[in-house]
């Protein structure tokens, strides 16, 4: 699907350590494999909190001065129900951040430099986070990443001490303009409407809500499973785990492991430890591919 206008606008608000947003990356990338180019999607910022100590959230159990050990059991939880690989370890170190802003500051940096590349990005910090136990409220941190998915460090720098502070303000209001303080949050627009669904979401109450506010059904890219097209999923996105295979192809845990299993050991992929699960990653030789188009630069 070439050459489309989007049809749909889907917004998520979040946060690059939230891990239900960490968890809605599988569907996500159902829904771009799905649709293409009928549906952009953009993501705001919102800030899941500028100081852990004072973070009560009696659903989740979170409240107080262990909200570490608290969080971390979180994570777990979530992991084994949206199925996306979570590494706690962080969590038991001195540098487990109290606030989470300064990480959703550096996707503004990256953003005003590039947004296409901003997108990788902000993949790659919920990749660190999640399954990495790297510390990305650190700006060194933030930097590397940022040099690794191709913006240049010194502009990323520079931005994210000035101009990305105020894109990240602009972002807040923008999410108390729609009530959004849960994450994630969806905002759907299309045909002048809009919709906003709250919280972790099944690709088909997606599809609904797209063909609702359309009025017609969306045209469907017809997805199988080979290893030529899992290898192709992973090259274009640069990573993948288990259950974003499983979601995108419509197969087993099972079949999607002896697939990529396969392709770790052809060499055509590597696999890393991810705390509970491994994440798999393409072996490129520094190019970027276009989420949407599939194209390499």
């Amino acid at each position: 699907m070439k050459n489309i206008k989007p049809m749909i606008e889907l917004i998520e608000f979040t946060d690059p350590y939230c891990t239900w947003c960490w968890g809605s990356e599988p569907i996500l990338r159902r829904i771009q494999e799905t649709y293409g180019e009928q549906v952009s999607l953009r993501f705001v910022m919102g800030g899941l909190t500028d100081n852990a100590d004072q973070v009560r959230d009696p659903a989740n159990g979170i409240g107080g001065s262990d909200w570490k050990r608290q969080i971390a059991a979180h994570w777990v939880d979530a992991s084994n129900r949206h199925g996306m690989p979570v590494d706690i370890s962080q969590f038991a170190e001195k540098v487990a951040p109290k606030s989470t802003y300064p990480a959703n500051i550096a996707y503004e940096a990256a953003k005003l430099q590039d947004p296409i590349l901003a997108d990788r990005y902000l993949r790659r910090l919920r990749e660190a986070a999640a399954t990495e136990s790297r510390s990305i409220h650190l700006a060194e941190v933030q930097a590397d990443i940022a040099e690794d998915v191709g913006l240049d460090r010194v502009r990323f720098i520079t931005d994210l001490t000035g101009p990305a502070r105020q894109a990240f303000a602009d972002d807040q209001r923008l999410c108390h303009q729609y009530g959004a303080h849960g994450f994630p949050t969806f905002l759907i627009r299309a045909n002048g409407r809009e919709q906003l669904m709250r919280g972790y979401n099944r690709f088909p109450t997606f599809a609904a809500v797209f063909d609702s506010l359309v009025g017609e059904p969306l045209e469907k890219q017809r997805i199988t499973i080979s290893e030529e097209a899992v290898l192709g999923f992973i090259n274009k996105y640069g990573s993948a785990a288990t259950r974003e295979v499983v979601e995108v192809f419509g197969v087993s845990a099972a079949e999607a492991d002896g697939i990529l299993h396969q392709l770790v050991s052809k060499g055509q992929i590597e696999a890393r430890a991810a705390g509970t699960g491994i994440l798999y990653r393409a072996i490129l030789s520094g190019e970027y591919c276009d989420p949407i188009t599939g194209e390499c630069l």
